[in-house]
């Protein structure tokens, strides 16, 4: 396998940038790698904060465990916010940027 799949695949299945270290090209992975960890930071946190309240809730008898009754509670809960949103969409464009990155750095220089 050449350099330019391993890079893609790198980057494509361990985290946005793992290629680009790979082809050691630190500062590019970082560009790529820091604001797709950020977004799945925030993305996590504002997941986990909603788990944690519907376990509460269910804990204590406030919701019924009965999947239709959460269902519709995170329909409700403001999960589905702008920023979000753009979360998840930094997270898919810094995914797909580093695999087409990493897979054009990764190519060898065509002789001139």
């Amino acid at each position: 396998m050449n350099r330019s799949v391993i890079a893609a695949l790198l980057s494509a299945l361990v985290f946005p940038g793992a290629g680009h270290f790979y082809l050691k090209r630190p500062a590019r992975a970082l560009a790529f790698l820091l604001p797709a960890a950020a977004a799945v930071l925030y993305f996590l946190g504002k997941v986990a904060g909603q788990v944690s309240e519907m376990v509460g809730l269910v804990q204590s008898g406030a919701l019924a465990f009965d999947p239709v009754a959460i269902g519709a509670r995170l329909e409700h809960s403001g999960i589905d916010s702008p920023m979000m949103t753009m979360a998840i969409w930094v997270m898919i464009a810094c995914w797909i940027g580093a695999i087409v990155d990493a897979a054009l750095l990764g190519r060898p220089a065509r002789p001139t």
